[in-house]
């Protein structure tokens, strides 16, 4: 299984998933400001990950269950260059 994947929604790129090196657990990494809402989740599949997006492009908002129990307020947001 690959340890990143591209997450696509209505043909834009939302962002991308990496596994992390020491879980089976994925990250997501924003490349639209649109999807910054989930910039630092956590998702246990690339396919959820895509769901949430799919969600986030539909209604504005990520399901508030989602958010209380993914967040990470221990870990600022990381960025690539």
């Amino acid at each position: 299984m690959p340890d990143a994947y591209v997450i696509e929604v209505g043909g834009r790129t939302a962002g991308i998933v990496a596994r992390d090196s020491n879980s089976r657990i994925f990250n997501f990494f924003s490349a639209s400001r649109a999807f910054n809402v989930m910039e630092g989740q956590r998702f246990p599949d690339p396919l959820t990950a895509e769901r949430m997006a799919r969600t986030l492009a539909k209604n504005g908002s990520l399901p508030r269950q989602y958010k209380l129990a993914n967040s990470r307020q221990d870990a600022a947001p990381r960025r690539f260059g």
